[in-house]
């Protein structure tokens, strides 16, 4: 590990020296306080000190003894960090659905929920289901950190306000602040496929990445960037909205079919609401066949339909156009891709993986999510201990 120097106020240098014994810990642990010492370059006088509030406070425990020094002495005392110190409740909202997880510091679930989004979420309907859920979690409410919540929308991290989010029906509204109020817990707000980048980071797909691409592809298409090891927002927050992309040259003159009001085009071309609208369109007559969504077109085209086939090849290519652009404009070294239609991915991912080898100059690893439908919520949590002010944020 690179040793760091740190300068500011006593506080700001003890909580920065807490942090990185806590990240030596993490990545070496069973470990000694001299070998931390030596690792870090922080005095020894100093990590017994720290380690010994920390123990106080229960994040960090004595595990055992090792062999004597050769030269005598003490036998050396190992340390570890006691994963369940602390706990982080993570809530990824969706318009059909809404899912609940609590998780202690290595980011091991202890209690998961899943209900329908109700028709109309307003935050007391929305709190009720937190309570509900907290209440049947079995986790004591003293070493609950905060909670972190991904919505699906344009979201301003700072003061947690949603800006936009249209499946919903929230504009501006102050999310951070009410449930602060309500549940007096620090609480953290952000886009919801920031959210899911974040979670593969941590424990799926990007983990042990530093330029890492998320994109999940279900009703909407979106897209989170981790750069340099860390999230990128863009200057009005709205980074990754991916699913604006032209994908086609002749639609900047004569493209006006969102397939929702608010839609981009590359979303309305290759979402799963638009691959049902295509294959509507397409059928010479509905000769009784039933279709609701883009599950409905995969298992056709799977039993032989040939114009759902037709329409998820289109589809498909206005989606690898878009991932080769991702590609070229910030050279990750992996994309990652989520959401419900990537559940299909033995249809999808073969022409995908074709286009960026054919278009793109560099070659990033390609890799469905591992987390699937819980890298949003475990997301969630993850946003919670990097940025919350105490030493817990030091063991991602």
């Amino acid at each position: 590990m690179r040793k760091q120097s740190v300068s500011g106020t006593p506080r700001e240098m003890k909580r920065m020296n807490q942090r990185l014994i806590l990240q030596t810990i993490r990545r070496k642990q069973p470990i000694s306080r001299t070998e931390i010492s030596e690792m870090t370059s922080i005095s020894r006088t100093t990590v017994s000190q720290l380690i010994d509030e920390m123990m106080e406070e229960g994040v960090v425990r004595e595990t055992g003894r090792g062999s004597s020094p050769t030269q005598g002495g003490r036998k050396p005392v190992f340390l570890s960090i006691d994963d369940d110190s602390g706990f982080v409740c993570g809530l990824d909202i969706g318009g059909s659905s809404i899912t609940f997880v609590v998780c202690n510091l290595s980011g091991k679930v202890v209690s998961k929920e899943v209900v329908s989004t109700p028709v109309s979420l307003g935050l007391e309907s929305l709190f009720r289901l937190i309570e509900r859920f907290l209440d049947n979690a079995p986790v004591p409410v003293e070493r609950l950190i905060g909670l972190g919540v991904g919505a699906p929308g344009i979201t301003r991290f700072h003061d947690g306000v949603v800006l936009s989010a249209p499946s919903l029906g929230w504009t501006d509204l102050p999310l951070k602040e009410e449930m602060e109020d309500r549940f007096n817990l620090p609480v953290y707000v952000e886009n919801d496929v920031n959210m899911a980048a974040l979670g593969e980071c941590w424990l799926g797909a990007g983990k042990g990445k530093r330029h890492v691409v998320m994109i999940t592809v279900g009703t909407g298409i979106g897209c989170g960037l981790i750069l340099n090891g860390d999230l990128y927002r863009g200057s009005r927050w709205a980074s990754g909205e991916i699913g604006f992309m032209v994908t086609d040259s002749h639609a900047v003159e004569h493209w006006d079919d969102p397939v929702f009001s608010g839609f981009g085009y590359m979303e309305s071309k290759a979402g799963g609401p638009a691959i049902a609208r295509q294959y509507l369109r397409g059928l010479k007559d509905t000769d009784g066949t039933l279709v609701s969504n883009a599950k409905d077109i995969f298992d056709l085209w799977r039993k032989g339909d040939e114009t759902a086939g037709a329409v998820i090849w289109e589809a498909n290519k206005h989606l690898a156009a878009g991932i080769v652009n991702v590609v070229v404009l910030f050279d990750p070294e992996v994309v990652i891709l989520g959401g419900g239609l990537m559940k299909s991915q033995d249809l999808l991912l073969p022409q995908i993986l074709k286009t960026v080898k054919r278009f793109a100059p560099i070659q990033p690893e390609i890799r469905i999510s591992q987390l699937g439908d819980d890298a949003g919520a475990l997301g969630a949590g993850a946003l919670v201990l990097k940025e919350h002010d105490c030493p817990y944020q030091g063991v991602l």
